[in-house]
């Protein structure tokens, strides 16, 4: 009988690094099929290893208030020690990607120790809502993996009633992912929050002592705070946001639709979660049952950032809210397998792994250019002996990291494109390269106010959300 189980496990496990190895192939699949968006390129400014500490703080204070500095620090670490290069970028979130899908996975099998995490590793490998945050030189798919580890962490914490040294070394990485996790993202804190409210439901209802475990948060906090006062009090002082306020179609699919690829595989991941929950609810909502702060993790995401929508602006928007997949992916997982009814549970899991594959199919192997294709402008333009070129940006901020982004793509560095900034004497060139990415400026690309404005156009060419014209001094 035990051997029998443990080959059991033997073939979960090979199973598994099967699954895993599929999630890692779709994301180093068309890693950089595009080039940098604003964002990415922003980011990509602030983290150029060649600058000082301070110069980088500075930088990111300018540009963001400081928001994403804690990534942009990771992220120039890893430019000092692998080489200041766009497509290098990319790996960082890359790795995290991939490490999302154990952690993950893990996470599942903690919380109901059954086969329920392979279908965890399943759906977190082929979403491709989370491929293409693995994709992009932003913070999300960091973010996502550290809520994962902060989650464990707090269960490894949670399960241990009496202090011990496994107790504290748990506690420790707790703090650890904790403060990260914060200093990465402000709506971190709903996590945190949703742990507080479990941990006094536990106490109302059982009268279990939680004294530790609120300390342990307490000190997360605090460090927090030692490190990040400064940047919180920047970032609550900003009085407009560019963020919109959620519309009434908002409620009908809770960003589902982004997570999952379309309305439609919204649709049927939010029904089959809504069923879940209440044909599970008996045991969900136990004082004690973990899947009760899943729930709470699921409910505060929302409710948090719509409340203060409310009462001072709108701050709710799918990506800052990443981690709400961790509650979303492991309720499912766990709770179709309790499913008792076998036809029924054969049906739904068919229905969730159909069209995932289906739609990730579509997104990856379909998949059209959404960013601006510096890449393909610059290829155009070193075809030609002249390689001076003006970039169009609506500020001299946007200007410079911009060009710095573009001046760094290895087209640029193999062919000498000369960027020139547009308050350099131009006058005595005889042609002139200008690029216009198009959201930027309004998608207006017009010469006007710069002093080639009536020299010759030669060509006109365009890409995804650029256009690039050439000029011809008269």
């Amino acid at each position: 009988m035990v051997i029998q189980k443990s080959n059991l496990f033997n073939k979960y496990i090979i199973f598994f690094f099967l699954i895993f190895l599929f999630g890692v192939l779709l994301r180093v699949y068309n890693l950089n099929f595009e080039d940098y968006w604003f964002d990415e390129q922003a980011g990509f400014w602030v983290a150029d290893p060649s600058i000082s500490l301070s110069e980088t703080l500075e930088r990111s204070k300018e540009l963001d208030r400081g928001t994403h500095l804690v990534f942009n620090l990771i992220l120039k670490t890893f430019f000092y020690v692998l080489g200041y290069d766009p497509s290098i970028g990319r790996i960082l979130p890359l790795i995290f990607g991939v490490l999302s899908i154990p952690a993950l996975s893990y996470l599942s099998f903690q919380i109901n120790n059954n086969k329920s995490f392979l279908l965890t590793a399943i759906i977190s490998s082929i979403n491709f809502y989370l491929i293409s945050y693995s994709q992009e030189t932003r913070l999300y798919s960091l973010v996502f993996f550290v809520s994962i580890l902060n989650i464990i962490f707090f269960f490894k914490i949670y399960d241990l009633k009496d202090l011990n040294k496994s107790k504290f070394l748990f506690s420790i990485l707790y703090i650890l992912f904790t403060v990260l996790g914060t200093c990465l993202h402000i709506f971190f804190f709903i996590i945190i929050f949703s742990q507080i409210i479990f941990l006094l439901v536990n106490y109302i209802s059982k009268k279990r002592t939680i004294l530790f475990e609120i300390f342990i948060i307490f000190i997360s906090i605090c460090i927090y705070l030692f490190f990040m006062f400064d940047s919180l009090l920047l970032q609550m002082g900003i009085k407009e946001f560019w963020i919109q306020q959620v519309s009434l179609e908002f409620f009908y699919n809770f960003f589902f639709s982004r997570f999952f690829g379309s309305k439609i595989m919204g649709l049927i991941y939010l029904i089959i979660l809504l069923y879940l929950i209440y044909s599970n609810r008996v045991s969900i909502f136990k004082y004690n049952s973990k899947f009760l702060l899943l729930i709470f993790i699921l409910f505060f995401s929302y409710f948090i950032p719509l409340v203060y929508s409310i009462f001072q602006k709108p701050i709710l928007i799918d990506r800052y809210i990443i981690f709400i997949l961790v509650p979303i992916i492991i309720l499912i997982s766990n709770l179709l397998l309790n499913e008792n009814n076998t036809k029924k549970r054969y049906i739904i899991l068919f229905i969730i792994l159909s069209s995932t594959i289906t739609n990730t199919y579509i997104e990856i192997f379909e998949r059209e250019i959404s960013k601006p294709e510096f890449s393909k402008s610059l290829i155009n333009i070193s075809n030609f002996e002249d390689k001076s070129v003006i970039i169009k940006a609506g500020d001299e901020l946007t200007e410079k990291l911009t060009i710095n982004y573009v001046k760094n793509i290895k087209i640029s560095k193999d062919n000498n494109i000369n960027f020139l900034k547009s308050s350099d004497d131009l006058s005595n060139l005889g042609k002139l390269w200008f690029v216009c990415y198009q959201p930027i400026n309004g998608f207006d690309c017009s010469a006007k106010n710069y002093i080639f404005s009536s020299w010759e156009i030669l060509s006109e060419t365009n890409h995804k959300l650029l256009t690039t014209y050439q000029f011809k001094n008269n």
